[in-house]
């Protein structure tokens, strides 16, 4: 366990640059979700920033030759790869609390709820309420998309470096994100009455609660796939 708590410390001094980054897109995320009045866009675009953030040790471990100097080290390849997912874990955490905490924010600053779709757009559940039930679903899918984005993307940087194949990787993820947004934002998406919505209404905790095992299960199987790349690549 010490090996891999000193992996992640090695993480953070290399991703430093782009963790120290960070705060500064927040202010971004912020922004535009409050300009365009909509929440739930702060809420998403602050964690695929932090995709983009986490990704950058890799980034920047390629270009030192980090791997060469891990090698050095008293550290297993395994002990490297779960403690880049740890670091990546870590990153996603924070990105996911800030991206709640910027969320309602955005919403207090426009003065629109955390369902609304911007200037003459309505909102996502005309009608009725449901700030609580708006906020947790887009918490515990925006940890899910950030788990799914990790998963994928991880084993390819393990496996081909970050310079290669971060484009290729990264472009249809943030793709999928942006794509969300469009289709509730110019196709006017509406959440009616349902017996699905009463019950999510009535049960919220569930909804992080999926966020989190299903990204839990995502993670687990691709540090399965990385510690097979990482223990059979030439360094």
């Amino acid at each position: 366990m010490t090996r891999i708590v000193n992996a992640v410390k090695l993480d953070f001094r290399t991703g430093r640059f782009y963790i120290s980054l960070y705060p500064i897109l927040f202010v971004v995320a912020l922004g535009i979700g409050a300009l365009v009045r909509m929440p739930i866009f702060t809420v998403i675009l602050t964690i695929v920033l932090g995709v983009f953030i986490s990704g950058g040790v890799f980034a920047i471990s390629e270009r030192n030759h980090g791997e060469k100097l891990y090698g050095t080290l008293p550290l297993r390849r395994r002990d490297v790869v779960l403690g880049r997912y740890m670091f990546g874990l870590t990153i996603g955490v924070g990105a996911t609390v800030i991206a709640g905490l910027l969320g309602w924010l955005a919403a207090a600053i426009s003065g629109s709820d955390m369902g609304s779709l911007g200037p003459n757009r309505g909102t996502l559940t005309p009608g009725a309420s449901y700030d609580s039930l708006i906020f947790w679903a887009a918490i515990g899918a925006a940890f899910l998309y950030y788990c799914f984005s990790t998963s994928v993307a991880f084993p390819i940087y393990f496996r081909f470096g970050f310079s290669k194949t971060y484009v290729l990787t990264m472009l249809p993820l943030y793709l999928v994100a942006l794509a969300g947004l469009l289709v509730t934002r110019y196709f006017n998406v509406t959440l009616g009455m349902s017996d699905a919505i009463q019950f999510f209404d009535a049960h919220i905790w569930l909804l992080p609660v999926v966020g989190v095992v299903g990204g839990a299960i995502l993670l687990a199987i691709s540090i399965w796939i990385s510690i097979g790349i990482y223990a059979h690549k030439e360094i």
